[in-house]
């Protein structure tokens, strides 16, 4: 990787940490040069504007959530095994990066702000809807599951926003201990 691009990881690295700390709107190329001592009009060479950087962040924390959520259950030939390992690498994906999923608090940040923003957090959670029915519907084809994986799937993140808000407010400890037992629950109702 050249020194450009490095740079470049570095810069969204931060922004991200930024963003999930406080907002991705309150993200901006003032406030990010600030953070990281670099100039303004370096880092808007970078981006040329505040929603490029937005959109490039949302980008950066996808690479990451693919190499942390999916990419571990690649070789994996069970597809209860790549579900459950799925959802296990789901629930603190962000933990290197940031305070929170981007992902989820963009969601809500930007659900009544149309634009590239909302479209781009929109396409990404509809396909992370899409691969979790994909993984369901194949557990249920082997066998190992029963039942409407889009309704498996609508409960499974239900929960898992659930206990990203339980967290935060305390009633959940960063095990997610309490999302685990309702999983198995779950799980137990679809076998």
């Amino acid at each position: 990787m050249g020194k450009g691009k490095q740079t470049k990881q570095q810069i969204l690295a931060t922004a991200l940490n930024v963003a999930t700390a406080t907002s991705l709107n309150d993200l901006t190329i003032g406030g990010l040069a600030t953070i990281t001592g670099l100039s303004k009009s370096g880092l808007f060479g970078h981006f040329n504007s505040k929603e490029n950087l937005q959109l490039e962040v949302l980008e950066y924390a996808q690479s990451i959530f693919t190499d942390a959520v999916i990419q571990p259950t690649v070789n994996m030939n069970s597809a209860m095994e790549k579900l459950l390992t799925t959802v296990e690498c789901w629930l603190n994906w962000y933990r290197s990066q940031g305070s929170s999923c981007i992902f989820v608090s963009t969601s809500v940040e930007f659900d009544d702000q149309p634009g590239a923003i909302q479209d781009l957090v929109k396409k990404r959670l509809q396909q992370w809807l899409e691969y979790l029915t994909q993984l369901a519907q194949t557990a249920a084809n082997e066998g190992q599951m029963k039942g409407d994986a889009r309704q498996f799937v609508f409960e499974l993140y239900s929960l898992y926003l659930g206990s990203q808000q339980m967290v935060w407010v305390g009633f959940e400890d960063e095990q997610h201990t309490r999302f685990k037992c309702a999983l198995s629950a779950l799980i137990q109702r679809y076998q």
